[in-house]
């Protein structure tokens, strides 16, 4: 990037980092298979749109689920066909199992595959909409060359494009928590009626799309108080009660609106009904009343009480008094009982608890290595722009930069604290924000061209002129570009591999599994290339398989009729026992995060031993369970001893990043699970 920086060139160069981005994700929605969240929001969003019911999965809010399910209610989406019309169908409608619902939607009701491209599709247009949002807020600040460079960042930036082609709701949310900073600059910076609506607008949006909306708020209220320069004054007292009562009243007015101005969640012959899941195994809806199920949300699980705080007593209160809508304030409790327990790993370790040190992790290890440098890079641009406009007696951060700053603080704060460690897709919003802060990395070359506002304005005042060694000046581009330029090659080279993206430091994809799973890695992305790769298989050996979280399978890999080590519904267990074949494991279950007794730990305690060695001795005296799912306990726990001895050695083979193939006879699958 020339000294003409402020030129056509970064212009040029954004528009081309979009392109690039849009196609990269255009190529990874037709090639990957559907994830295991995609059925549970389309399914919601569909169910919202069609029935007008907000029974199925509450732990989001519908917005963004609607605008994905949209494409769907044109010509051949099918609803629970009449072949369909099951009594286990008509319990999990009863019920709201979303994952079995989900999964029944977009594999046996519909080709689920093609059904999703059109939902993708609107994914892509918000990731194109997020991109351009990120491009705006650092051109505005750094420049037309800041722009460029923070645009390049996001568009290749492997996690935005992993999830931007996604039907999921991350990259939705962190469009809308962005927007809504942006709207809140431009209305402090030249307030306007229209321009605090267009705030509330997208704070209301932010709120009917996730329930992580909150930071927002300490965020808005920072922007505020530093928009008054100095100590606030009656004047920005008066402006903060005005943007709070127009957020509140348009948030409360949008909410209604989009449940339809209903209080229950259900309709119909099922109102009464509302949502009666409470969380099972792996996050996965139960059964129960609809008295059990608000009483399981609000307790804690290690007391029985309710949980610490005034979360439940506000929840109560505001349920009794029909405050907002029951599905909205049931989802809010949903969560918050979510974030208390859930399996997860990191770095061969598992807790139930969470890691505190998890997403740091995830950040080093998954983001990019030049992505991590320009970030660096940006941050320490803004740093000393901010120490030097305190030594020139200004503030040293615009409202923008307060609120990026607390916006992220609160919600690292709360990931930090949640036992949810399913993946770095969390931490979109944070990203986005660092892709913006990395455009500051160019702002030292032209103290006085750092945006379109006046210094003073702007969120880097020459922060390394005359603070670097004035030899130094001319290597600082130099090494912006060749950054820039691994970045683009690597994540290049990835393609379309985004979800199992891992850098260099670990070692790449290969490794990632060593480090993390779930989301991370393993989404059921992969069943589409497994799909042909099994196509390709002349042997025709059979195919055992487990993947986590159960995803609708691809039509042509269905029609395959693989085994199931595990799993429920319309992917049961295989009755008959273990032998030779092809087993496909992916690196959730092979590393036994959400099954214990698929860990090699587990198998060395001499307890599970003795069990496993007092069932082998029933088996073989022809005492058995005829009820069981499988046919046995034993067996049962012979498939995840076998887990936990394929975990330790190497695959025959991988598909994706996700999939682990292994080839065994009837003898090695014998010697494997022997006692």
């Amino acid at each position: 990037m020339p000294d003409s920086a402020s030129g056509r060139l970064p212009s040029t160069i954004a528009a081309l980092g979009l392109a690039a981005a849009l196609g990269l994700a255009g190529y990874g929605a037709a090639t990957d298979s559907l994830t295991v969240d995609e059925p549970s929001h389309l399914v919601a969003g569909y169910g919202a749109l069609a029935l007008g019911d907000f029974r199925l999965s509450p732990d989001h809010p519908p917005l963004a689920r609607v605008l994905l399910a949209l494409p769907l209610l044109g010509g051949g989406t099918v609803w629970r066909p009449p072949a369909a019309q099951t009594a286990a169908t008509a319990e999990a409608w009863r019920s709201g199992d979303f994952f079995t619902l989900g999964r029944d939607f977009m594999e046996s009701w519909n080709d689920g595959q093609e059904r999703a491209r059109a939902s993708r599709g609107v994914a892509i247009g918000l990731l194109a909409l997020l991109l351009a949002a990120i491009w705006l807020a650092a051109h505005r600040r750094f420049g037309a060359a800041g722009g460029a460079v923070a645009l390049w960042v996001a568009a290749f930036d492997p996690t935005l494009l992993a999830h931007g082609h996604l039907a999921t709701i991350d990259v939705p949310f962190t469009l809308a928590a962005l927007a809504t900073l942006l709207a809140a600059d431009a209305w402090l910076a030249r307030p306007a009626p229209w321009r605090l609506a267009l705030v509330a607008v997208f704070f209301a949006a932010a709120a009917l799309t996730k329930f992580s909306f909150f930071p927002l708020l300490p965020a808005l209220l920072a922007m505020a108080l530093a928009a008054g320069r100095g100590r606030p004054t009656r004047e920005t007292w008066r402006r903060v009660a005005l943007a709070g009562a127009a957020l509140a009243v348009v948030a409360l007015v949008a909410i209604w609106a989009a449940y339809g101005f209903r209080f229950a969640a259900a309709r119909g012959e099922d109102t009464a009904v509302a949502t009666m899941h409470v969380l099972g195994d792996q996050g996965r809806p139960r059964p129960t009343t609809p008295a059990g199920a608000w009483e399981a949300v609000l307790h804690d699980p290690a007391t029985g009480q309710d949980r610490n705080g005034l979360a439940a007593p506000l929840l109560r209160f505001a349920r009794d008094h029909r405050l907002l809508p029951e599905a909205y304030l049931y989802g809010a409790a949903y969560v918050a009982k979510k974030g208390m327990t859930r399996s997860s790993y990191l770095r061969g370790d598992y807790s139930s608890e969470g890691f505190a040190s998890y997403f740091p992790w995830a950040f080093a290890i998954k983001m990019p290595l030049p992505a991590i440098a320009l970030m660096a890079l940006g941050l320490g641009t803004l740093a000393v722009g901010a120490w030097r406009r305190r030594r020139l007696g200004q503030p040293p951060l615009t409202p923008f930069a307060w609120g990026g700053l607390i916006f992220a603080a609160v919600y690292l704060a709360a990931l930090l604290s949640s036992a949810l460690n399913l993946g770095i897709r969390h931490l979109l919003p944070v990203i986005a924000l660092l892709a913006i802060a990395s455009g500051a990395a160019w702002t030292w070359r032209d103290p006085l061209a750092a945006g379109d506002q006046p210094p003073e304005q702007t969120d880097v005042l020459p922060p390394l002129h005359g603070f670097l060694p004035s030899a130094s000046y001319p290597y600082i581009p130099t090494l912006v570009v060749v950054l820039l330029a691994w970045l683009t090659i690597g994540t290049l080279y990835a393609s379309p591999f985004f979800i199992g993206y891992f850098n260099e430091s670990v070692g790449g994809w290969r490794h990632g599994h060593d480090y993390l799973a779930d989301s991370n890695i393993d989404w059921g992305q992969d069943l589409l290339r497994l799909e042909e790769r099994l196509s390709q298989n002349p042997a025709g050996l059979p195919v055992w398989i487990v993947q986590a979280g159960d995803p609708p399978l691809p039509r042509g890999l269905a029609a395959m009729e693989p085994r199931w080590i595990f799993g429920e519904g319309s992917h049961s267990p295989h009755p008959e026992g273990i032998g030779g074949g092809l087993y496909v494991i992916s690196a959730t279950e092979l590393l036994g995060v959400y099954r214990p007794l698929a860990r090699a730990e587990t198998w060395r305690n001499p307890q599970w031993i003795e069990r496993y060695e007092q069932l082998a001795d029933q088996a073989a005296n022809g005492r058995r369970d005829p009820a069981a799912v499988l046919p046995d306990a034993y067996e049962a726990m012979r498939r995840l001893r076998l887990i936990s001895r394929l975990a330790q050695r190497p695959p025959d083979e991988r598909v994706g990043t996700s999939l682990f193939l292994f080839r065994l006879s009837d003898a090695q699958v014998a010697e494997m699970i022997a006692p």
